[in-house]
């Protein structure tokens, strides 16, 4: 990920462009969409490159978030999606999305500050046009992966919004600039800056020889506006320009053809009484209608309102300038108008983001709830699709899909992640599932846990909401499974307090053993409120692998009371014993965990079968020294010692007997502990922010010590131990110097960004993993180059297929039989629609999703019929066609019979020709129907529900006649009996396999 690809035309020669990776992402945006800037976490081109060897770091998550919502090609097989600085081009084949390459910025033509627009060019759907918050404007080429032009317009300078529109013939952007006001000192209430909206040509200019490197293009200034603008949209047939800024929508009329490129664009301001923080225009319904314009907007009290009048509004203001004769007056001046509106309200907080179905007949919109609300224009009602990632959402955009592909809504969270949702069916699938990362972490204090897991060598860190932890795996940069730890209430109503939201603190694995890390311990905790005393509630949980996913098997609310738990660790494993857990709180409680046994019947009461032996964690002994805080608390590496740190004193306990050992003396105020090498000879202790002791454990005499060393990050090694610090003013470098474990060095390593936390990776060699202050994951090391991308070509090339006069009359889905076995899967899905992919085969899978996202029934029945009264396959064709025959018939209620092989034989000719004889004559023997017969005093028979003759009657039965049965032999007709004076054939026996 963050590669630049090659990407090659089809009539231009291949040309390959090699850049670096982009810039690290933004902070989180807010809910409204409003962009903000925050110091890079990645390479800096400002920072100057520290002396010596250097590693670079490959980011295996970062943070992707931007309320820019997708754009796609014309042809609809690529998506540009914008990223921090750059932009990034997907492929749009479902379901992984493949990123095909990166727009960097990281090259002297990129932008320096985060991307706030996207759009595709008007006129070269082989280009893009991106706006940043650096104050320009640029143009690339995303075939080829190159950067075209830049277009400044002011001089220190940040666009939020631009939109592109044609008048007359010439084609132009219309920007929102925000710059400081001349001679103004900067303001906490931001009065300082003044925002307007300006065009400039999109057309190149020629520039100046004499023009230095911040020269800025002719531009025109369209209107002035008196708040921070929100949006910037065009109407479908380019006649209005509309910018929302605080509580006025400053709609622009453009002409239609003007004489000169000096022309202004008439103006009426429509007042609100909330703030607007989003705005869409209505799509054409039809191509060519004469039916007015209209927008709709949304505002921070969650209300939508449809904006309708605008014709007559500007009707109006010709009117009054054509009766307008004073000279002193402007003609067409910015009037303010109050037009009557309609309002839609559900959301309880701020509408983020709002869009148009592709027909218009349907509103989207979106916010803090996480719930996507679709409102029918025509009835009225509004139907929704909740829990769609528990995160804000910040954008909202249609695809359009194609014959026989449904649409599909587009939205993206707060932590970076895109999702789905199919308009015809309602399936929810996420968009590429990536690494998620927690936008509040880099604004916390708090601890943020970063563990690695033993068996399976995976990344674990909090997602997306901090009480979720996520597995990764770092070479691939994917996430192996989501474990919930803590369930917890995502949504607040508007008018409440916060939440404060269940983070988990730390994380610790018990060490791997046949292949596999059974045990898992996790600490979560949230905030109290003031009711509650304030402070933190922890909790201790011990997680259990099942062969699939941990699960809880033992827990304890506030394990060490009101006090906060500051270590957590699992001791080695012994032979045939199950490891220890240590805790130890602030205040100087150090509790040591074990697992017992415990013994259950299967059903509760005394049997002779098995117990059932279940392990549970519980408390085995709690110690503490002198009343002393603990900061950092560590086992030995075999598990014999526990570590503690004390500020300048270091004690060592028996794990065993919990007897005290050995107290050290430090030089530094000891905060973390590590013990160094894999036999646990020498202790390592460091202090916030600077000093460093080793002791070697055999004579309990400090090695080393020094009090002016930098430490931010300690971290314990076979080898040794690693202590990272930053390097003197430069914020964007970290210095990793590696010791021996007697403290002689080995080497120091300069890493281009500053990291908070890191881990080690299970490896021969150096490979370690770092969490930078912003959140975002690098890794780095000698094996650092193993996942490196390799550069590929891809075509822009829409792919072509002939098509008969038939399937142009009619559509290609009639013609189901004509797609080839090697047809493109997106060719595919064009003639296949996604409801009969989901159900063809697996008709199940239908009801995966939550009920309310189901299609109606009509829907489903032609793929479920086809599906379960479909023809039998091949093999289950010849399974039948055997038929198994035993010598002895099974008894009911005996025990299972088994069968040799000598009593299974095929089925001959002869034995079906003999099973239709008998079955013929088993027809032919058959009773015929009795008459009634009709005799002097008797009467026919009443008959009643139960069977029994009325009461004075009598019923007739014929009396059959007896004659002597002759046993025939298999194969010769049997002699007919005489029945009721008529002849009739015996029943035939069957045949009996002996005589077969």
């Amino acid at each position: 990920m963050g590669e630049l690809l090659t990407v090659a035309k089809p009539a231009r020669v291949r040309r390959r462009t090699k850049a670096p990776l982009s810039d690290s992402a933004a902070a989180a945006q807010g809910a409204n969409g409003a962009s903000s800037s925050t110091p890079k976490a990645g390479p800096s081109r400002s920072s100057k490159r520290a002396a010596g060897p250097s590693w670079d770091v490959i980011p295996i998550a970062r943070s992707e978030v931007s309320s820019v919502p997708p754009v796609w090609s014309n042809d609809g097989r690529f998506y540009f999606a914008a990223s921090s600085t750059g932009v990034a081009v997907h492929s749009s084949e479902a379901p992984n999305f493949k990123r095909l390459s990166t727009l960097s910025s990281t090259d002297r033509n990129g932008h320096t500050k985060p991307i706030t627009a996207l759009i595709l060019h008007p006129t070269n759907q082989l280009q893009l046009i991106t706006a940043s918050l650096d104050g320009t404007i640029k143009i690339w080429d995303w075939v080829e992966g190159r950067h075209i032009r830049t277009i400044r317009l002011v001089e220190d300078s940040s666009i939020s919004q631009i939109s592109v529109g044609q008048v007359g013939e010439k084609w132009w952007i219309f920007a929102t600039v925000t710059n400081a006001k001349s001679g103004k000192k900067p303001k906490d209430d931001d009065s300082h800056l003044q925002h307007r909206v300006l065009r400039v040509q999109l057309a190149p200019v020629t520039r100046p020889a004499s023009a230095t490197e911040n020269w800025c293009h002719p531009h025109t200034i369209v209107g002035k506006l008196r708040a921070e603008p929100k949006t910037l949209m065009m109407s479908p047939r380019g006649t209005y320009l509309v910018a929302l800024a605080g509580t006025k929508a400053y709609v622009y009329r453009l002409p239609k053809d003007p004489a000169e490129d000096h022309w202004r664009a008439n103006c009426v301001k429509f007042v609100s009484d909330q703030e607007f923080t989003c705005g869409a225009f209505a799509p054409d319904r039809k191509a060519g209608s004469k039916q007015e314009e209209w927008f709709a907007t949304g505002d921070r009290r969650g209300i939508i309102r449809l904006w309708h009048g605008l014709g007559q509004a500007f009707r109006q203001l010709d009117a009054a300038a054509a009766a307008d004769e004073s000279a002193d007056k402007p003609v067409y001046a910015e009037t303010e108008k109050r037009l009557p509106t309609t309002s839609l309200h559900w959301h309880a907080h701020a509408v983020a983001a709002l869009t148009f179905s592709s027909g218009g007949a349907q509103i989207l919109s979106v916010g803090e709830e996480s719930v996507l609300v679709q409102w029918h224009l025509a009835s009225g009602k509004r139907e929704y699709i909740p829990r769609l990632g528990g995160r804000p959402l910040l954008s909202v955009t249609v695809r359009q899909g194609s014959r026989g592909v449904e649409d599909e809504y587009w939205m993206g969270l707060a932590d970076g992640s895109v999702i789905r949702v199919g308009a015809a069916t309602g399936q929810v699938s996420p968009v590429g599932q990536g690494v998620r990362l927690d936008p509040l972490r880099p604004t916390t204090s708090g601890p943020y846990p970063l563990a690695v897991h033993p068996s399976t060598k995976a990344l674990v860190v909090p997602s997306s909401y901090p009480s979720t932890l996520q597995f990764i795996d770092p070479l691939a940069s994917s996430v192996l499974f989501d474990l919930e730890v803590a369930p917890s209430n995502r949504v607040s109503k508007r008018d409440d307090k916060q939440l404060s939201p269940i983070a988990v603190e730390q994380v610790a694995f018990s060490p791997a053993r046949d292949g596999r890390s059974e045990w898992m311990a996790t600490v979560e905790g949230r905030k109290r409120d003031e009711d509650e005393g304030g402070g933190f509630v922890q909790t201790l949980k011990f997680w259990r692998w099942n062969g699939e996913r941990y699960i809880v098997n033992t827990q304890y609310p506030r394990p060490h009371g009101s006090e906060t738990i500051a270590s957590l660790s699992f001791s080695a494993l012994g032979p045939d014993q199950e490891p220890l857990a240590l805790t130890a709180s602030s205040s100087g409680t150090v509790k040591i965990w074990h697992p017992r046994q415990t013994k259950k019947s299967d059903n509760g009461k005394s049997s002779k079968k098995p117990a059932i032996t279940d392990l549970y964690w519980t408390s085995r002994s709690t110690f503490k020294y002198r009343s002393l805080g603990v900061s950092s608390a560590v086992f030995s590496p075999d598990g014999t010692l526990v570590a503690l740190a004390h500020g300048f004193v270091v004690s060592l306990w028996d794990t065993e007997s919990n007897v005290l050992v050995r107290t050290l003396e430090s030089a530094v105020v000891a905060k973390k502990v590590a013990f160094a090498g894999s036999e646990g000879r020498y202790l390592v202790a460091t202090g916030a922010p600077k000093g460093v002791t080793v002791w070697d454990l055999l004579s309990c005499e400090a090695v080393h010590s020094n009090v002016n060393q930098l430490v931010e990050v300690l971290l314990g090694l076979p080898t040794g131990y690693a202590i990272a610090h930053g390097t003197g003013t430069d914020t964007d470098v970290t210095t990793l110097a590696f010791f021996g474990p007697n403290s002689a060095p080995q080497q120091t390593i300069h890493l281009k960004s500053k990291f908070a936390a890191i881990a080690a990776l299970p490896s021969a060699n150096h490979h370690l993993v770092g969490i930078a202050t912003t959140g975002e994951i690098y890794r780095f090391g000698y094996q650092q180059a193993s996942a490196a991308p390799a550069a590929r070509a891809i075509s822009a090339a829409p792919g072509s297929r002939a098509t008969s006069i038939w399937q142009e009359m009619f559509g290609k889905d009639a013609f189901l039989d004509d797609l080839d076995d090697k047809a493109e899967p997106e060719q595919e899905a064009v003639a296949v629609s996604a409801l009969q992919r989901r159900a063809a085969g697996h008709p199940a899978q239908v009801f995966d999703g939550p009920s309310h996202t189901l299609p109606p029934v009509g829907m489903l029945f032609d793929a479920f019929m086809d599906e379960l009264l479909g023809s039998r396959g091949e093999e289950e064709t010849q399974a039948t066609a055997e038929v198994i025959e035993y010598d002895v018939a099974p008894t009911i209620g005996a025990a299972p019979m088994v069968f040799d092989s000598d009593a299974i034989r095929n089925v001959r000719d002869v034995d079906v020709a003999e099973l239709e004889v008998y079955f013929r004559d088993l027809l032919a023997s058959a009773p015929a129907k009795p008459k009634a017969a009709a005799a002097a005093g008797l009467g026919k028979a009443k008959a009643r529900p139960n069977g029994v003759p009325v009461a004075g009657r009598s019923v007739s039965t014929p009396v059959k006649a007896s004659s002597k049965v002759a046993k025939s032999s298999p194969g010769t007709p049997d002699e007919p009996e005489v029945v009721d004076g008529k002849r009739r054939s015996k029943k035939r026996k069957a045949p009996r396999m002996s005589e077969v």
